[in-house]
């Protein structure tokens, strides 16, 4: 898909515009984003944070990473919807999370993580990538979802 995508929290008090195409999506099964998404998985895109134009300040809080870093959980102090993650504040390289999309119906994860986790009854194509836990180096697994 390309641009213009738009996207933003439940109430409107943040919104966002995406410039340039959207990458490859990613699912992950574990615990900590099952409890965010309050949902079996939670559903992520690896950007850059200067591919967004947002409206409206999001808040954050900071939480510690199963790999032992930083990671800065952005949302909407209005309503909580949880729009994107950061090792960095302020944040530079984000996972946006496809829910806070205005469309995304087309989206579809090529790739999961902790799929030891994953919520019962949940069914993955066996054609995506899928790791019982996580890559080493997450990071770069998820910059090279598309060659996957």
């Amino acid at each position: 898909m390309t641009d213009p995508r738009t996207g933003g929290c439940q109430c409107g008090a943040v919104r966002y515009a995406l410039s340039g195409p959207i990458p490859p999506a990613y699912a992950c099964h574990c615990g900590e984003c099952k409890k965010q998404s309050a949902s079996a998985f939670s559903l992520s895109v690896p950007l850059t944070y200067d591919a967004l134009t947002v409206t409206g300040t999001p808040r954050y809080f900071e939480t510690v990473a199963y790999s032992g870093k930083r990671k800065y959980n952005y949302f909407c102090g209005d309503c909580g919807t949880r729009l994107w993650h950061s090792e960095s504040n302020p944040p530079t390289a984000i996972t946006l999370k496809v829910g806070t999309l205005d469309r995304s119906s087309d989206i579809k994860p090529v790739g999961h993580l902790w799929v030891s986790k994953k919520q019962a009854g949940i069914t993955l194509d066996p054609a995506s990538d899928q790791h019982q836990t996580q890559p080493d180096d997450v990071v770069a697994w998820r910059n090279n979802l598309g060659q996957i």
